[in-house]
Parts: structure tokens; sequence; C-alpha cells
């Protein structure tokens, strides 16, 4: 054996003969592993794969944002609060943040590469930074743990992607592809949650089995695209593209409708108006006419899906607006009302350094008519100045309507077809989640952060293109 191995090495050159050693040592080896633990031979076979992905990604950023993007479905629909981590959710946490604070630090401190370009850039990022030290606080508070404060203060850096999105995406093609990709995954989002709401609806005897068959599963993220695909339907420069713009706002429409959240439901509504009114008034009597026809349809399609059950849906669609107006008569309102007080009393104890991310309160719930411990807070600026602090809510709200103002400006000043889409939608969006936040808090999920970056991304684009010149928005 050891003189065929000799003469192996000696009839090649000397890198051949290198890497066949080290593969039959790497075979070897795994065949140690799977005799003594398979999960380790997993992870020898793995390991390798793994550098050259890394080496992949970090010669072709692109292919790793665009993979991002079709891993975000995984990533936004994992994570429910259990107290226990998978291996998968470990997996995406490397991939999502460990691959963004990667990108930064290569940026910043190895290229020295200037990434900030306006005050929010500034703002965000020196925010997020020294929010590190909330830790401390929420420790000293004893309202928190490590882990607990650790998961929020990670979903922050969610909202730093449109760094390595605007820096990479240097073509229109690039962001188009992007968005298009985000499009797919969340178009299959979308058709699971109309399925399983169609497969729910065909068994419903009650008013109560709508409700809670309804499907709520990000729909801050098509209640986003619906404004965007709003904005593609009116102002695209073919009508090709305004047709494809149609259908999908349909769809989008569709899912927003079936998550019976009026909150949605109202800000959106509230959003394209506004948008609509600023860049062409006409339009907003085309919207109408846009709803009407679409209501029509809904109904129709109701009756014809669900004939025995259409009469049940609609009456519970038609009480959910109705309740709108009830005030504290509703009990959704009314824990709300509960909810506010009990998060008002926890601001004046740690009204500067706050109570720490991961924190919790205990409210009474008139639905279940008992008081529980909850940590999700439903009222966004609230949630930021109680967890975080005042100064934290201060920086983070400035860059939320500053934002808003660039893209107020841009949508009136810009007159190619799709800066003014991409303008108008962040504009048409940040107006609706700043009415929405007071409901349900846009900071406090994945795929609200995911949404706030990606319109961060659009608005960028829109104020300065990479193959155009910069929109001055000094007036």
């Amino acid at each position: 054996m050891n003189e065929r191995l000799n003469a192996l090495s000696l009839s090649l050159p000397r890198p051949q003969t290198d890497a066949v050693l080290l593969s039959l040592l790497a075979a070897s080896a795994s065949a140690v592993a799977i005799l003594i633990d398979p999960l380790a031979a997993l992870a020898v076979v793995l390991l390798p794969a793994l550098v050259l992905v890394v080496m992949l990604f970090v010669r072709y950023p692109r292919i790793w944002l665009y993979t991002g993007a079709v891993v975000n479905y995984f990533w936004i629909s994992s994570g429910k609060g259990d107290t226990d981590i998978t291996i998968a959710e470990y997996a995406l946490v490397a991939f999502y943040i460990g691959g963004l604070w990667i990108w930064l630090f290569a940026m910043v401190c190895i290229k020295r590469k200037r990434i900030v370009r306006n005050i929010a850039d500034r703002v965000l990022l020196i925010a997020i930074g020294a929010a590190s030290v909330t830790i401390v606080l929420a420790l000293a508070n004893d309202e928190s743990s490590p882990l607990n404060w650790l998961r929020e203060y990670l979903l922050f850096s969610m909202m730093l992607y449109y760094f390595p999105w605007r820096e990479h995406f240097t073509e229109r093609k690039h962001i188009l592809t992007f968005l298009t990709i985000t499009a797919g995954v969340f178009i299959y989002i979308g058709v699971m949650n109309l399925w399983q709401y169609v497969k729910a609806a065909s068994n419903i005897l009650y008013a109560f089995e709508v409700w809670s068959s309804r499907k709520t599963l990000n729909t801050h993220v098509f209640l986003c695209a619906m404004i965007m695909c709003f904005m593609g339907t009116f102002f695209s420069g073919t009508r090709k593209a305004r047709m494809g713009m149609l259908i999908l706002t349909a769809f989008y429409t569709l899912v927003v409708v079936v998550s019976f959240s009026r909150g949605f439901w109202i800000s959106g509504v509230v959003g394209i108006v506004a948008t609509l009114w600023i860049l062409d008034k006409r339009k907003v009597l085309m919207f109408a006419l846009y709803g009407v026809v679409g209501a029509i349809i809904f109904v129709s399609v109701v009756q014809l899906m669900f004939p025995e059950r259409a009469e049940l849906i609609l009456k519970v669609l038609q009480a959910r607006l109705a309740s709108s107006t009830a005030g504290t008569q509703d009990l959704s309102v009314l824990s709300r009302v509960y909810e506010t007080r009990v998060i008002l009393d926890t601001i004046a104890r740690y009204t500067i350094g706050g109570a720490g991310l991961g924190a919790t309160i205990v409210i009474y719930d008139p639905l279940i008519k008992s008081f529980t411990r909850v940590g999700f807070i439903h009222n966004g600026y609230l949630y930021i100045w109680m967890k975080l602090g005042l100064p934290f809510f201060l920086a983070f709200y400035f860059v939320w309507f500053y934002t808003m103002r660039r893209a107020y400006i841009v949508a009136r000043k810009a007159t190619e077809p799709l800066y003014r889409i991409f303008a108008g939608a962040a504009f048409g969006s940040l107006v609706a989640f700043s009415l929405l936040n007071v409901t349900s808090a846009i900071p406090e999920v994945r795929v609200g952060f995911y949404c706030l970056s990606v319109l961060f991304l659009a608005i960028s684009y829109a104020e300065a293109p990479p193959e155009g010149h910069r929109l001055s928005i000094t007036s």
C-alpha cells in the first residue's frame, strides 16, 4: 500500500500530490466521524460548502442580497417568541444579522468607504449603536433578560439593510430584480394565506369562526405592497405595466381584506388618498371608482365561493367597519386603553433610559376578563419610548418623519415614472404606517423592520438614482 502511494506521489506534480493527500485525509476524517458521530460527519461535509458560499457572497454581494430576499420567507415566518431557539433560527440570525454586521464592518473599517449620505443615515446608525448600552439598564431594572433583550435589539438591525441594498443595486435592473424576487416570495405567502382562509371559511357556522379563521401573517408587507402597486397602477409609463400593477394591487388588497384588520384597511386608504392628493387630485376619483368596482367583485366572488356562508362573512366585515366608531364600547379598543395606561405608568418610571428591550407588562384583557403578562405592545410610539427611552424615541422617529418628508418632496418633483412610483409609495406607506403604528406596532415585528428598510431604499433610489442626477430636497 505504501509503495502504491509513493508511486502515485512521484507521478504527480507537487500541487496535485498535496490535493490527493488532503482528499485522502478528508475522506479518512469523514469515515471516522461517521463511525463516531453522524452529526459531526455532516459538519465536516458542509463546512467546505459553507466556506465556498461565503466566498461567493463576498465576491458577488448582489447574490447574497438576492438570496436574502428568497430566504426572507423563512426569516419572517419563524421566531414567534418561543423560549427555545432552533438551529434554523440560529442559522437565519447568522445569515441576516451576522452577514449585515460583517458587511458594515468591512465597508467602514476595512474599505473605509463612506456609506452615510444624509442626516437620517447618521442618526439611525448612531441611535442603533448607542442603544446597545441599554442592556445594562434592562438588567439593572430587572425588567428583562439578556436573551429577550438581544432578540429585540437584533431586529432593529434589519432596518440597516438598505445600506447594502443601496450600495450594490447600482442599476435599475438590480433593484427591479430584487423587488421582483421579494414580490414573488410574498405572493406565495399571500396565496397560502388565502388558501388557508378558504379552507377554514368552508366549514364556518358562526360569526366568531369567521373572525378566528382570519389570516394576519405579514399583513404589514401586504399593505406596503398594495400601496406601491396602486402607485404603479396610476403612474406606470406603459399600459402593460399599469395592467400588471392593477392585477397585483387586486391580489394584495384581497390579502389585506381577509386579515379582517380594520386598522390596516383604514390606514391603507388614508395612505393612498394622501399620496394621490399631492400627486394628482383627479386620480382620487379614479381610486374611489376602483374601490367600488373591487367591492362589487369581492362580494360576488364571496357569494359564488361560499353561497351558504356569504351573508355571515359579509356581516362580519360590516361589523368590523361599524365597530370603528364604537369607541371604548369596542372590547378591542378598551383593551388598548388598559394597555396604554400601564405603558404610560412604566414610561413615567423609566422615562430616559427605558425599561429595556424584552421588558413585559401586566395588563387587564377585557376579552378574556383576566390579567395577563404580555411582551407585545400595540402602540409603536409608546413601545419605543417604554423600552428604549426618550433619546432613542426622538432619534428613531426623527428618521421616520424626515424620510417621509423627503419622500413627499421627491414624489412631487420626480417626472420619471419609476422614481415617482417609488417616492409616492414610500410617502403613502409611511403615512399609513404612522396611523397604523398607534394600534399595531411597526417597529416590533420582523416584517415591519423589513418594510421600513425597503421604503428607505425606495426613497433613496428615487432621490439619487445611480444612472441619474440627484433631486434637491432643500425646498
